[in-house]
């Protein structure tokens, strides 16, 4: 039997311990190595390998390996046409970096399940414990819509048969959340796929990263430019504008050669939002909105910036929140008061006066309008009443009608 005293100090060192433990996995200081780890999730098994704009990317990576700092590591999850693996990028002594497969999977992973997300997020965190980490999700991207849908595209396409097809599986922007809910606070997530900087994508992440880097609009086929792209991925402090501006000049002069069309230019539509003012831009929205917004408001949407060209018979606008809100509040003491925190949550953004689609060429951008957030306007449409019941339950407009029990989706 344990002596009173010992039974005391036994106690007391397990209290001790039990303080220590963390409460969120992976995220105990003793276990940090790296400075930063960015960890790019590369959903390829889908029409963006038939063209190898994935191994261009990584071969831009590569260009870029020197900007990578001592003490930082970047990660490359692929998912293409062969087994998944995840690589990283080695600095060599007087030779080019090279491709390191730190660890190759013997089976197919389905990279547009939350679930795969969730498990290369514990293997990246468990083998690389770091002081701060960022995630790029590069695929294809249709900003909140359900995965589900017919002919919608959510996030990461897996078509699942090692093939170049669109068709298959798509993540739900709440799943990705999810997935991502039991790991430290991300510093940023970049979204190398089209249209994800919208509202309501980046309300949903706002607990799992502190900065959404993306386009409200389409990107161009080859994406980010990452050998000017990954010193300010890198950078102490991290520096968000840089990031944005790098991806702007890339594309700010860029003339290609379109078949069929001649030469076109690509343009690029990009922003910050940094998610710690997520909630106060919906209060400010939820209040302008019980102001402004009844059943005979008429908005000409047609002359708001919208970020689909293709027709609303089968695809919904995305249109600039910005703008839409500039032509839905009338009193301009109330705009004024709202772009405050509009421009808190969306502290910087660049664009090119025009972008490229690939189903409707090249688009002109409102440049004094331009708010580089995307958000959903219900409309009188089938494809709209289809969806806006989805609408209706994202955390968005959950948060909105939190703050306006009054507000409904009018069709």
């Amino acid at each position: 039997m344990k002596s009173a005293s010992s039974l005391i100090k036994y106690i007391c060192t397990m209290s001790i311990l039990l303080s220590m433990a963390s409460c969120r996995l992976f995220n105990s200081e003793d276990d940090i190595r790296y400075d930063r780890t960015v960890l790019v999730y590369m959903a390829a098994e889908n029409s963006l390998s038939w063209g190898e704009f994935h191994e261009q990317d990584i071969d831009e990576m590569v260009q870029a390996a020197r900007d990578i700092p001592e003490g930082s590591r970047l990660l490359i999850y692929l998912d293409d046409t062969e087994l998944p693996r995840i690589l990283t990028i080695e600095k060599q002594e007087g030779r080019r970096p090279a491709r390191k497969v730190l660890k190759q999977y013997d089976t197919e992973h389905n990279s547009g399940d939350a679930e795969t997300l969730r498990e290369v997020m514990e293997w990246t965190i468990s083998n690389s414990p770091s002081s701060s980490y960022g995630l790029v999700l590069w695929s294809h991207g249709d900003a909140w819509l359900p995965a589900k849908a017919p002919i919608q595209r959510t996030i990461c396409i897996d078509n699942e048969h090692n093939s170049h097809s669109n068709s298959g599986s798509k993540m739900e922007i709440a799943d990705v959340a999810a997935a991502l809910d039991d790991f430290p606070r991300l510093d940023f997530i970049l979204f190398d796929a089209c249209f994800m900087q919208a509202v309501e994508v980046a309300y949903e992440l706002r607990h799992v990263a502190k900065y959404i880097a993306s386009s409200p609009a389409e990107i161009p086929n080859p994406g980010a430019p990452y050998e000017r792209m990954i010193k300010p991925m890198f950078s102490s402090p991290l520096n968000m504008e840089a990031l944005i501006d790098e991806y702007y000049r890339a594309y700010n002069d860029t003339e290609v050669f379109v078949w069929d069309y001649g030469t076109e230019r690509y343009g690029a539509l990009l922003s910050v939002v940094d998610c710690d003012y997520l909630d106060d831009l919906a209060t400010a929205t939820a209040e302008m909105l019980s102001r402004h917004l009844t059943p005979d408001s008429n908005i000409n949407l047609s002359s708001v910036q919208s970020y689909y060209p293709i027709s609303s018979r089968t695809r919904p606008m995305y249109h600039d929140m910005n703008d839409y809100m500039k032509h839905l509040i009338a009193s301009q003491d109330d705009y004024a008061a709202w772009k405050r925190v509009f421009d808190l949550a969306v502290p910087y953004r660049r664009a090119t006066s025009w972008w490229y689609s690939n189903d409707a060429r090249t688009q002109y951008v409102d440049m004094e309008n331009y708010g580089g957030l995307s958000c959903y306007v219900p409309q009188e449409n089938p494809i709209y009443s289809s969806l806006n019941d989805k609408f209706a339950a994202t955390s968005w407009y959950k948060r909105l009608k939190m703050e306006n029990s009054q507000l409904t989706i009018h069709n």
